[in-house]
């Protein structure tokens, strides 16, 4: 008998269409976000494992139930989501309103109905509430800090968020976390040990690595998704500008959510007389993502807060220095920038709140070790975030959640 695994979180339609071979035609977009649970999906199918995947879309609402799509040893389930937060949704009121208790329900439905031996959530609000309730073995992978979301994101809604993420830490039986960071940083809602389980990359963001030479000029690239103090993009941008005036044929590539033409970012360059140099392609997908990534020489993260840092292991698989935040949360674990090796580390670690030591670390990841930089994260990041290892990782998780069931062997 095949072990039958749940998968339940932010799932985007697109990466896991190619496993899809019946009801995949016209789905809708799912869950968009980082493509970590398709993988974790693909390559559990891999390793010959069932798995039944569960996840939410607000054009479907109010569909009556989910949405199905099947293939070779896989089950889709899309549920209907309410658009709005706050505001009447038709006949119910915004989700924020009673916690996501239809959102919650609707996974529920499908969860009873798919009947996996157990179920992995992801994130520590609706997804988990939902295994939790279903009363099936569970495993809970943290991936933010509900508190510290709430600190830098002062409203309501992550108020609400909040609450909900400690039901869980009150309920839930088994946990991981994606960083060191993270694990320190949610232990103490729990008597539950947390283990430390990375996300995973997709293998065609560690097919393109390489090891990179020092280049003749600055081609940097910037990810941020959302134009917020958090993000902290207005320091970087005057860091890139300031090194731009002294060599005019560097560029800074963004990307993400309102750093398109036009858009917040853009806006506020120009208010500001520094956008000269700066590219704003906005939001892109995935795959182009990584590709045009994989064009530049460094990856400019100035964000003050990280549970994990997805795009920082990217880039590192690609080869890319870093320079980012020396107190980001997991940013120094992510790096590996207190590990003892005989490699230099891949990232310039500064204060990214300071334009000036951004500029500083811009021009130091540039130095004679830059190709040791470009080899040490590319090392790291095939030993640490491969999906092999970190679906291995799990499925021992998932063995000891069902040490207390009569299970399959796997």
């Amino acid at each position: 008998m095949t072990l039958h695994i749940g998968i339940a979180g932010p799932i985007a339609t697109e990466y896991i269409a190619d496993l899809l071979t019946e009801g995949a035609s016209d789905l809708p977009v799912g869950y968009p976000g980082a493509p970590l649970t398709g993988v974790l999906i693909t390559e559990l199918l891999r390793l010959g494992y069932k798995v039944s995947a569960f996840t939410t879309d607000p054009s479907l609402y109010p569909h009556s139930g989910p949405v199905k799509a099947s293939g070779v040893n896989f089950d889709f389930y899309i549920c209907p989501a309410r658009p709005r937060a706050w505001r009447f949704n038709k006949n119910h009121v915004g989700r924020a309103i009673d916690g996501f208790a239809y959102e919650r329900q609707q996974l529920f439905n499908a969860m009873k109905l798919a009947n996996p031996n157990i179920i992995h959530a992801h994130w520590t609000y609706e997804f988990a509430l939902a295994a939790i309730k279903t009363g099936l073995p569970h495993l809970i992978t943290c991936h933010d800090a509900p508190a510290a979301v709430l600190r830098h994101t002062r409203s309501p809604y992550r108020a609400i968020r909040y609450l909900m993420a400690r039901q869980v830490f009150w309920k839930g039986q088994h946990f991981s976390a994606v960083s060191n960071y993270m694990s320190e940083a949610v232990q103490h809602y729990t008597s539950q040990a947390i283990n430390v389980i990375p996300n995973p990359l997709a293998n065609y963001v560690i097919s393109n690595g390489r090891i990179r030479t020092r280049p003749p000029v600055k081609h940097i690239g910037m990810v941020c998704n959302g134009w917020d103090d958090l993000k902290n993009p207005k320091a970087a941008l005057m860091a890139f500008a300031k090194i731009h005036r002294n060599e005019p044929m560097s560029e800074l590539h963004l990307f993400g959510r309102e750093f398109g033409a036009g858009e917040s970012a853009q806006q506020w360059c120009q208010q500001q007389g520094i956008a000269a140099g700066m590219i704003f392609h906005g939001a892109t997908p995935h795959k182009q993502l990584i590709e045009r990534l994989n064009r530049l020489d460094l990856l400019l993260h100035p964000s003050l807060e990280e549970s994990f840092g997805v795009v920082i292991a990217e880039a590192m698989a690609l080869g890319l220095p870093i320079v980012a935040g020396s107190r980001s949360g997991a940013v120094p674990w992510v790096v590996g920038i207190d590990e003892t090796t005989d490699n230099r580390c891949c990232a310039v670690l500064t204060d990214v709140s300071d334009l000036a030591n951004i500029a500083s670390a811009i021009e130091e990841a540039f130095d004679e070790y830059y190709s040791e930089r470009s080899s040490s994260g590319h090392t790291r990041a095939l030993r640490m975030f491969a999906p092999k290892a970190i679906s291995e990782s799990y499925l021992a998780m998932y063995r000891q959640a069902l040490l207390t069931d009569t299970i399959p062997k796997i």
